[in-house]
């Protein structure tokens, strides 16, 4: 019989080519200490997967398998964004000319030879978003994940029938003039963003 507590999946990612520095690593160690095991009744599982294409079935469909959460949060990290984007829909296809951490690309340009081209995100997009903006993060909602890891990544969440979303990040700010949010502010978003996330399996 499964445990009355709720338990929701948390990941981050590993550096990789053209992120040397990802921010969501940090994150999952970060919200582990801010956050700890659990909150109202919700068990938090932090883990950082690894930026390749061959841990997308070795490392995360495993996590799914064996957690069993109740909700998965996916943290990203995207060099091209100035603000937080919580992403509403991941897209039928992967990048070829983008190689992983461990130099590989993935054989097709579809992350299923199938005819589905979308899947929506079964996560309340819009109060996510509202609970980052109330820690004064500049976050929106976005409906273009890419076409990297972090698209294949929400696509094979919200397949799964676990209710998922994927939580795009802006690279760290560098200089005074930098506009992207510091981290101090990222963290936070992102404590009372899953804190919406508990709240709302309870």
């Amino acid at each position: 019989m499964k445990n009355a507590r709720k338990t929701v999946l948390v990941t981050g990612f590993s550096p990789f080519p053209g992120a040397p520095v990802n921010p969501t690593q940090r994150l999952m160690k970060r919200l582990h200490l801010r956050l700890g095991g659990h909150q109202a009744g919700v068990e938090f599982v932090f883990h950082v997967l690894p930026t390749t294409w061959a841990a997308r079935h070795q490392v995360t469909a495993e996590l799914r398998n064996d957690i069993g959460p109740d909700a998965i949060v996916h943290f990203g990290v995207d060099g091209t964004r100035r603000t937080m984007n919580i992403e509403t829909r991941a897209v039928n296809r992967a990048t070829r000319v983008r190689p992983d951490a461990a130099g590989q690309s993935p054989c097709r340009p579809e992350l299923m030879n199938e005819s589905e081209w979308a899947r929506s995100s079964t996560l309340p997009a819009r109060a996510l978003r509202d609970a980052a903006r109330a820690a004064g993060a500049p976050a929106e909602l976005s409906r273009d994940a890419g076409t990297y890891l972090c698209n294949a990544t929400l696509w094979d969440s919200i397949g799964s029938a676990i209710p998922s979303i994927f939580v795009h990040v802006p690279s760290l700010p560098r200089g005074k003039r930098d506009t992207r949010p510091a981290y101090p502010v990222i963290e936070e978003a992102a404590v009372r963003l899953l804190k919406e996330t508990a709240r709302r399996l309870q």
